[in-house]
């Protein structure tokens, strides 16, 4: 139980601050009925948080500031390295996940039309349009943790365009709908069959570009890339063999910082897309008791998404020949059979 038994380990580290996680909310929407049994939405919706529990990447409280580049080399000398550190005793502290200090911001927008009729067919159609920042979000972790201001950018797991399309239609046979003959086969034929659609497209989330070398001596964790003035970083067709212009970025030299975003605030990843079909059979067995029978498509067009762009940049002396090309897909068809007893 004595402190220094920790000395030269990764410490287990209990916040003890006041600081509580704290979100707030605010949001308007208006409903109007058309004809047709058409229900139109519109609906706008604002949050902000502060000290939210944020990854390991995000935080380290051991981190040395960047001020101490200008040692260079001598950084890569262990026991100097240490000297530098808030608590030279400790490698870092493991916080568990859960440090109280990220701040984010999403506003967004959305309209959604549904339509029910009484023959069994009903649809929804929504769009959704968000914009969201933080300090925290990527998996690479920050280039300087002293200064959190720097590191607001666009929020890494936030698709800003969001497009969904549903469909359920019952075949209008059964109790309540259109008369069929009162015989027990035409009755487990035709009634209780329904089939239902989901097709959702996202567009992609903000690039993380990255140098290919980190050369800073253990100060910098999140090293971003330098921006190249005069540069277009898009491109005219975007596609595999090229998705975004990999020269607008450069490597930044050694134990120097870059000077480009978090987040990139206009290049993002491939859409996703996803179209899902199942056809549902439901047999009445007697009181309480029924058993169901489906068949699942999910992504039934069988479309492949692009994977994620390689977002790697290196020197020009050394470059990631890859870097702005996307290598392979994603996806295919896949076929379940399932069934249901409910008693």
């Amino acid at each position: 139980m004595r402190p220094e038994a920790a000395n030269g380990t990764v410490a287990d580290y209990i916040d003890q601050s006041n600081r509580q996680p704290t979100r707030q909310l605010a949001s308007l929407s208006v409903e109007r009925r058309l004809r047709a049994s058409i229900i139109v939405t519109f609906a706008l919706g604002h949050s902000r948080s502060r000290n939210f529990p944020v990854m390991a990447a995000a935080i380290d409280l051991n981190a040395i500031p960047l001020a101490a580049l200008q040692y260079r080399d001598l950084l890569n000398d262990e026991a100097f390295n240490a000297s530098l550190r808030p608590y030279p005793q400790y490698k870092n502290f493991e916080t568990g996940n859960v440090y109280p200090i990220g701040r984010g911001r999403r506003d967004e927008a959305s309209v959604t039309v549904e339509k029910r009729s009484r023959t069994g067919l009903g649809l929804r159609f929504e769009y959704e349009f968000s914009r969201a920042y933080d300090d925290y979000s990527g998996m690479y972790g920050l280039q300087d943790y002293y200064n959190r201001r720097n590191e607001w950018s666009l929020s890494t797991f936030n698709p800003p365009h969001r497009v969904t399309l549903s469909a359920r239609y019952e075949l209008p046979f059964g109790s309540g709908k259109a008369f069929l003959p009162y015989t027990s086969w035409v009755r487990h034929v035709f009634e209780g069959w329904a089939l239902s659609s989901m097709s959702s497209v996202m567009s992609g989330e903000p690039l993380q570009l990255r140098p290919l070398f980190n050369n800073t001596g253990g100060v910098v964790t999140g090293l971003r890339v330098n921006v190249v003035p005069g540069v277009d970083p898009g491109v005219a067709n975007p596609g595999p063999g090229l998705w975004f212009n990999p020269a607008a970025f450069d490597q930044p030299a050694d134990f120097t910082i870059g000077n480009g975003w978090r987040t990139h605030p206009t290049l993002r990843n491939p859409i996703f897309q996803s179209h899902d079909l199942s056809l549902n059979k439901r047999f009445s067995l007697g009181t309480g008791k029924t058993l169901e029978l489906g068949a699942v498509a999910m992504n039934f067009l069988n479309h492949a998404n692009w994977n994620l762009p390689d977002v790697v940049i290196g020197p020009a002396k050394s470059p990631n020949v890859n870097a702005g090309k996307i290598i392979g897909s994603t996806g295919g068809r896949v076929m379940q059979l399932e069934a249901r007893y409910s008693f």
